[in-house]
This record gives C-alpha cells, sequence and structure tokens, in this order.
C-alpha cells in the first residue's frame, strides 16, 4: 500500500522521528522506492563502491543567508557572493568533506578578506554531505539508517529515512527518472530557529557508471530564500586518499554536558548611567540606565553573547534589569541575539521597517534544536521607531533616530544620550575597517539632527567608545585607502563593486559624468 501525505517541510521533518516502522520481510513502499533510486542512479553496488568523490565549479550564494540586504523588506534586492575556483573533495567512508573556494561579495565590502578572493578551506561532516544526492543516497542505503514512510509532495513520490547519526531526512524522487530531484534536512540557524533546507538537483549526467547532476540548488524554508547556486563542471570519482586534500578529522564526542560557559562580558563606564558591555573588541554595546529599569543596545554577535551582556547588565545596578532592547539594524550579525533577548522578556526597539522581519524571526519554532526562545517563549513587543523616538524619565533622556544617507542600511537607527555627549551606533564606522565606502554617514545624521556628540561607542568598536575625532579620522583614514584600491583595481583592468568611492566624511564627492 502506497501512503499519500502532504506535508508542510518542517512538520514533515519534525513528525519523522516518530513515524519510523519496523523493517518487514515484505519490501515496503520506502524500501521500493529506495531500490529504485539506487537503480537509477548506477546501481546499489556501483554506487557502493565509490568511496571518494570530488567536484568542481562556480556560483554564487546569499550574504548572511538572506539577512544582509539593504532593507528587511521581501523585495530588497538580494546581496550575492560570487563563488569561483571551487573543489568540493568528499570522502564517502568517513562521510566528512573539505569545500576549498574563492568567493567575493558582489557589493562593497570593508575588509580584504571580502575581497581578496584568496582561497579558503572549511570542513564538513556527515549531515553536511546531505546536500548532494550520492552522498544522501549512500546514507539512506546504510544498513543503520531507518527508512520511514512515503509520501508526495507536488507529484513527486518523497522517501523519508533516518540516517545513522539520527539526522531526519526527506528525499524527494522524480516519478519518472526516479532520479533524486531533492533532499531536505532541518538545521539550527542562531537567527530563524529550525530551518528547513531542500537542496535542488537538476542535469544529470553518467560520470562513470553513476548519474551525477550539474546542478546544485539550496533554498530555506524562510521567504523560499536561495542561499546557494551551484554548477557543477567536473566530477572525479574514487580519487586515491594520498591525492585529496587534507580532511580534517570530525570532533570526537564526549560524556561532557556541562553547558559551555558564558562568555567573558567587559564592563567599560562611560557617563553616570551609561556604560558600554561588550564581549571582545568589537561585540556589543552601550548599557543606559534609567529611573527604575535598564536599556541595552543591541544583540549581536550570538545568543551566547547577548545572554552574558544581558545577566551582566542585570547584576550591574541593584533592583534594575534590563527590560528594552536597542536594534539598529535587521542584519544577521547584529540580530544573532535577537531570539535569546526575546526568550528573556525584553522589549525591542528598532525602525519600523525591521518590525515585520523580527516578527518572522520570533515566530519560527525551535523544536529539533531548541534555543533559549523555545525553552522560555516569549512574544515580541515592538516599539517602532520613524524619524525619532525619545526615552525619558526623571534621569535620563535617550534619543534614538532613523540613520539617514546609509545605503548599507536603509531601516537602521542610532541613540544618542545628549546629557553626556554619546553617541551609539552599528556599522556607520569601525576602527579596524580597511575601508570605507560610507564615511559621510556620521557627519550626515549629526547634522541632520543637531547633536553634538564628543563620543561614538561603535557596535563594531573598541571597549568605550572613541572620541568623535578620532572617528572621522578612522573613517577618513579607511575612505583614502578605499579610493587607492579603487584606483589600483581599475588600473589593472579588474572593477570592484563600490567603485568609484562615492563619500568622503563632509559628503557626496563630485563626480564626473561619463
Amino acid at each position: 500500500m502506497k501512503i499519500s501525505l502532504r506535508m508542510a517541510p518542517l512538520a514533515a521533518l519534525a513528525m519523522l522521528i516518530g513515524c519510523i516502522t519496523p523493517a518487514h520481510a515484505q519490501q515496503t513502499p520506502a524500501q521500493r522506492l529506495l531500490d529504485q533510486v539506487a537503480t537509477a542512479m548506477g546501481g546499489r553496488d556501483r554506487l557502493q563502491r565509490v568511496e571518494t568523490l570530488v567536484y568542481t565549479g562556480f556560483g554564487q550564494d546569499a550574504y548572511m543567508d538572506g539577512g544582509g540586504n539593504v532593507t528587511a523588506d521581501v523585495n530588497a534586492p538580494p546581496k550575492w557572493r560570487a563563488i569561483a575556483d571551487a573543489q568540493r573533495s568528499i570522502d564517502l567512508r568517513s562521510r566528512r568533506a573539505l569545500v576549498q573556494q574563492r568567493r567575493a561579495p558582489m557589493f562593497p565590502f570593508a575588509a580584504p578578506f571580502g575581497l581578496n578572493w584568496n582561497r579558503t578551506s572549511s570542513s564538513q561532516g556527515a549531515t553536511d554531505l546531505l546536500d548532494h544526492p550520492l552522498p544522501a543516497v549512500l546514507a539512506a542505503l546504510d544498513p543503520a539508517a531507518k527508512l520511514g514512510s512515503v509520501g508526495v509532495e507536488d507529484g513527486l513520490p518523497v522517501l523519508q529515512f533516518t540516517t545513522a547519526d539520527g539526522t531526519p531526512v526527506q528525499m524527494g524522487v522524480d516519478a519518472v527518472t526516479h532520479l533524486p530531484a531533492w533532499t531536505r534536512r532541518v538545521i539550527a540557524h542562531v537567527n530563524l530557529g529550525d530551518v528547513a533546507v531542500t537542496s535542488l538537483f537538476t542535469g544529470y549526467i553518467p560520470q562513470d557508471g553513476v548519474m551525477l547532476p550539474y546542478g546544485l540548488m539550496n533554498r530555506f524554508d524562510w521567504r523560499s530564500q536561495v542561499t546557494l547556486m551551484f554548477q557543477v563542471d567536473s566530477y572525479r570519482l574514487n580519487v586515491a586518499r594520498d591525492q585529496l586534500p587534507a580532511i580534517p578529522a570530525a570532533p570526537v564526542a564526549t560524556a561532557d554536558s556541562r553547558p559551555a560557559p558564558a562568555p567573558a562580558v567587559t564592563v567599560t563606564p562611560l557617563a553616570k548611567g551609561a556604560w558600554d558591555l561588550r564581549v571582545g573588541n568589537n561585540n556589543g554595546g552601550p548599557l543606559i540606565e534609567f529611573a527604575d529599569h535598564l536599556v541595552l543596545f543591541e544583540a549581536n554577535g550570538s545568543a551566547a553573547a547577548a545572554l552574558a551582556r544581558i545577566d551582566v547588565a542585570n547584576q550591574l545596578v541593584p533592583g534594575k534589569k534590563v527590560t528594552q532592547l536597542i536594534v539598529t539594524h535587521h542584519h544577521f550579525d547584529h540580530t544573532a541575539g535577537l531570539r535569546a533577548a526575546v526568550s528573556r522578556g525584553l522589549a525591542v526597539i528598532s525602525h519600523r521597517g525591521n518590525e515585520a522581519i523580527f516578527r518572522e524571526m520570533i515566530s519560527r519554532p525551535a523544536i529539533l534544536f531548541p534555543d533559549e526562545l523555545a525553552r522560555s517563549p516569549h512574544p515580541l513587543v515592538f516599539t517602532p521607531v520613524d524619524e525619532r523616538l525619545v526615552l525619558e524619565d526623571k534621569t535620563q533622556r535617550l534619543e534614538i533616530y532613523h540613520v539617514l544617507g546609509h545605503s548599507h542600511m536603509a531601516n537602521a537607527v542610532f541613540a544618542y544620550l545628549p546629557a553626556a555627549g554619546i553617541m551609539m551606533e552599528g556599522d556607520l564606522g569601525d576602527a579596524e575597517w580597511t575601508w570605507h565606502w560610507w564615511a559621510s554617514a556620521l557627519n550626515t545624521n549629526t547634522k541632520a539632527y543637531g547633536i553634538t556628540p564628543r563620543l561614538n561607542v561603535a557596535v563594531h568598536g573598541p571597549n568605550g567608545g572613541l572620541s568623535i575625532e578620532a572617528t572621522l579620522a578612522n573613517n577618513q583614514r579607511q575612505m583614502l585607502a578605499a579610493q587607492d584600491f579603487c584606483a589600483k583595481q581599475m588600473a589593472a583592468g579588474v572593477p570592484v563593486f563600490g567603485c568609484p568611492v562615492q563619500y568622503d566624511t563632509i559628503g557626496p564627492i563630485a563626480q564626473p559624468i561619463r
């Protein structure tokens, strides 16, 4: 009997844990479908004789998984990174791989590691390999794997199985060719909770007796976001292991179940009722004291960093707790601690244009990979900023403004503590940047809003911040470095995104109309 089920991707994978059926002497629908797939790809025996797989190619991936666009709007133009000189070397016996590639943003970037095209390497474990049909089918053929039911999605039979290491997987199968059309698994995502990743396979070609796809693409179940587009230009099977690049061994699991220690938080006094709370040197922001509560600026970096800063803040002033969080903008590095912060009941303040994406982040489940928000659910309480919002009581006044003139992030805010002359911001600058493409943003906003800060505390910046003079000097130095970089690239006939530089620290740079 064929079981016909149409299930939402995430719900189906969550249910898979409890729906595995024991093996029977008579073939089950799942066993029959898996046999058809193995036969279509080249036969079970042929597949299982493949011990290593190397493929090369090129493509693009989505910057920050689609969480780094100019706004949080679903129709915002996406930012892509180009991938070239890419090679993935897979040891199918040990179920690990090494990805080597050159990758650069197709947009202005502030540091050489993003634009120098150096070849980088990253290792992968068994679960990571499920985005390619050969390791995925071999995982299903493993005697330790558990086959589940067979469903139907968009007219395709769907095989459900759990790998030997306990990962639930779905595999959509072409009804005519019986080749894998896609696989789906759930991963943990710090911004989005559980994310179902669908890996799609197209353009099968026989290679040494095995059918392999030339088109590979990954898509999230969040906004149907495509995160990887990859075109294979060569396959090699059974490459001798001594000819493969060194693939690091998978980390050894230990019985130590103790939670990781909380990151260390540095507390730097800024002024009366104001401190800089930072994990490391590039991850944090100010804490502001009011009469009966505290307000934290930004929850970036990671969930652990955000929780550590909240915990330290709650011990800093007797009788006062953090109740509000200011988030500068939606980029995923700046919202990595958002779910964790909401799990502590913090209300969120940000630009009105970020409310929709924040609600998406908070409403998503984390069932297979529970996070702090899953363990302590709280709704999102959101206060929007349009042009300006003022938080004020008898002890403190904090002004929050919409960031103007910054093409990196259209729906962003910064804050200003007028009594102390302290500006706090995210991505208006960074002392550690090499190039600055938006150097006029700080001056544009201080002039537009008539504020006169003496100190600038950047989310990406040193503990305690820098004077406005030092900040502007850094911005100017980085802008000049960007101009020099652009000139050298143009002379070499290799134009770069963002060139020529359009702004210095004062404002727009006059450019000839070409």
